[in-house]
């Protein structure tokens, strides 16, 4: 019973998943998003802190109480439960927050309008790598930004047609 409250617990915790390149959250899905073109200047690699939610912390202490408590009897047993609970509830902190730092990029554009930005964005092993001096897409959406790249797409493009409207 104690492994399998562990493993829901771990499985929860691994279970969000960041936005990045390919991955979008789901309030974004329907949203439109304004878009400027740009050329990358500069890539250096960051690590991006994760929010500890405290439920490793929480996981860590019950699993070190259950089984401190297995340990000598009496006055013993109810130290041995205290004493796992705080190593639990720290080992539980630190391992959550190993779990949710993730790896990222910090990117500098040049956006074609001439303005200078930088956006730091987590970074996936199985996605595309922006270089410098590639040309990428700036989605903004409120104060979110996401750099995507852009070599695949036109440089130009005839105007759309539009809908005429007859009186």
């Amino acid at each position: 019973m104690k492994k399998l409250a562990l493993l829901i617990c771990l499985l929860f915790l691994n279970a969000c998943e960041t936005p990045s390149q390919n991955v979008y959250d789901f309030r974004e899905a329907g949203r439109s998003v304004i878009v400027e073109f740009g050329t990358v200047v500069d890539v250096r690699p960051i690590k991006i802190k994760g929010q500890n939610t405290g439920a490793g912390a929480a996981t860590g202490a019950l699993a070190g109480g259950a089984l401190g408590s297995q340990l000598g009897s009496g006055d013993g047993q109810i130290a041995g439960a205290a004493a796992g609970i705080i190593a639990g509830a720290v080992a539980g902190a630190v391992a959550e927050q190993q779990m949710q730092d993730k790896e990222g990029r910090d990117f500098t554009v040049v956006t074609e309008k001439g303005k200078t930005i930088t956006i730091a964005q987590y970074f996936k092993k199985d996605e595309p790598i922006i270089q410098k001096g590639e040309r990428v897409m700036v989605q903004t959406s409120g104060s979110y930004q996401r750099i995507l790249p852009a070599e695949h797409l036109p440089t130009e493009i005839k105007r759309p047609k539009g809908i005429e409207v007859i009186d």
